[in-house]
């Protein structure tokens, strides 16, 4: 079963084409193949590879290497989704279970900011947030759709 419509391909096509100029990778932790988001995961990262050109590579990591790594990460359950700039930098962005539904389009978003290695927030929102002298953890809660 396709997890994006042909529209979804066509729009995501377009948004790597012209805006994803350098390769992101996709960490991919998970326990259970046959988890329902794990599968769902793997599903929709295998619909959005062909799509970018090669630019988006996806490593999958389960087992004692996967814990492994994934501690490394700070990934704290799975399946998870680990964002990582063209040199292997962590760009700290973390998706729990299947970005599905309105989690899609934030995924796509983080993709490109994560190549293009600048986010479009605004300078104002960029000096508040540099501002902030503490670790701060900001999770969002979805329940697929």
């Amino acid at each position: 079963m396709a997890m994006l419509s042909a529209a979804q391909r066509r729009q995501a096509k377009e948004l790597f084409a012209e805006h994803l100029p350098a390769p992101v990778q996709v960490l991919f932790f998970y326990a259970d193949a046959y988890a329902p988001s794990t599968a769902a995961a793997r599903a929709l990262f295998d619909e959005l590879v062909p799509l970018s050109d090669g630019k988006i590579r996806v490593k999958a990591m389960t087992g004692p290497e996967g814990r492994a790594e994934a501690a490394r990460y700070r990934v704290e359950q799975a399946p998870a989704l680990v964002l990582l700039d063209e040199g292997g930098r962590d760009a700290r962005i973390r998706f729990y279970g299947a970005p599905l539904g309105y989690e899609l389009m934030v995924l796509l978003e983080d993709l490109i900011d994560v190549s293009r290695g600048a986010t479009r927030l605004s300078a104002p929102a960029r000096a508040l947030i540099r501002a902030i002298d503490a670790d701060v953890v900001i999770r969002v809660f979805s329940s697929p759709t």
